[in-house]
C-alpha cells in the first residue's frame, strides 16, 4: 500500500473493520471507531480475537469508502478512534493520523502501551488528543494475563510518558477471574494514583466471545463486587465501572 504523509487520497494502513458511529466509546464525543489487525499481545480474554489471530483473513476496508464516510459525517462526527489489535505495531500509523488530522478529526488512541517510543512520537507530533492504555494486571501477573512474555519496564514507561503528556488520558482493566483479580486491580489503582493518572475505569469482563475458548467457561464477577472494587479504587485514582 502506498504510504503517504499529507495527502487525503490515501491511507498507509490497512483498516480491518469500522463502527460508523458511537457514543460509548469516548465520553462526550460521537466518534467513529476503525480498527486495524495484529496484536503483541494473545490475551486469553480478547474480544476480538479475529484480529489477533488471523487479522490477514479479516476483509480490508478501502480506504475511499472509508474517507468518503467520514468527510459525509462531518458535520456529526468529532472524533475518530483508532484501535484494533494494537495500532502501534501497525506500520504507517504516524501518516494515517496525519492524515485525519488534516481533515480536522480529533483522535483517540487505543493501545496496550508496549511501545513507548511510538507513543512518544505521536505525542511529540501531537497527533493523537486521548489516549485510552489497557493496564492488563499487576505487574507481577501481566505476561500471565497478556498471553505473551512483556517487558514491564515498557509499560511503566508507556504509563509515566501518557500521564505526563498533558493531554486527556485514561488506563483501563477488564476484571478477569484468576487474570486480574480484587488485590491486582488495587495494586494497579495505587500505582497510577501515585503517578497522578486523570482517570481509571473497570471493565466487566465478557465471556462469550474470548481468544482461548477455555474462558468461555469462566463466569464474570457479580456487579456487586465490581461496584465495591471500583469504590475501593477511588481512594487512590478517579475510578469508574464500564459495562
Amino acid at each position: 500500500m502506498l504510504k503517504v504523509s499529507s495527502c487525503l487520497e490515501s491511507s498507509s494502513i490497512e483498516l480491518r473493520g469500522i463502527v460508523p458511529v458511537t457514543m460509548l466509546d469516548w465520553v462526550g464525543r460521537v466518534a467513529c471507531v476503525l480498527f486495524v489487525g495484529g496484536c503483541n499481545f494473545k490475551c486469553p480474554f480478547c474480544h476480538n480475537p479475529e484480529l489477533v489471530l488471523s487479522p490477514k483473513k479479516q476483509s480490508l476496508l478501502s480506504w475511499e469508502k472509508v474517507r468518503q464516510h467520514l468527510e459525509t459525517k462531518k458535520k456529526w462526527l468529532d472524533g475518530v478512534i483508532i484501535t484494533g489489535g494494537e495500532p502501534t505495531i501497525e506500520y504507517g500509523l504516524e501518516d494515517f493520523l496525519s492524515i485525519l488530522k488534516e481533515m480536522d478529526y480529533s483522535v483517540k488512541l487505543d493501545t496496550n502501551g508496549t511501545r513507548p517510543r511510538v507513543l512518544s512520537r505521536l505525542i511529540k507530533e501531537e497527533l493523537v488528543d486521548h489516549i485510552a492504555m489497557d493496564v492488563k494486571s499487576s505487574f507481577r501477573k501481566y505476561s500471565k494475563a497478556a498471553g505473551v512474555s512483556v517487558n514491564i519496564e515498557k509499560i511503566k514507561k508507556s504509563i509515566d510518558l501518557i500521564v505526563n503528556s498533558g493531554i486527556s488520558h485514561e488506563f483501563r482493566t477488564t476484571v478477569v477471574p484468576k487474570l486480574a483479580e480484587k488485590e491486582d486491580v488495587i495494586e494497579i489503582a495505587q500505582y497510577l494514583g501515585n503517578r497522578k493518572a486523570q482517570h481509571y475505569y473497570l471493565q466487566q469482563y465478557n465471556p462469550k466471545v474470548t481468544l482461548d475458548p477455555k474462558l468461555m467457561e469462566t463466569k464474570p464477577y457479580k456487579r456487586e463486587l465490581l461496584i465495591n472494587l471500583t469504590e475501593e479504587c477511588l481512594r487512590f485514582v478517579p475510578t469508574e465501572l464500564r459495562g
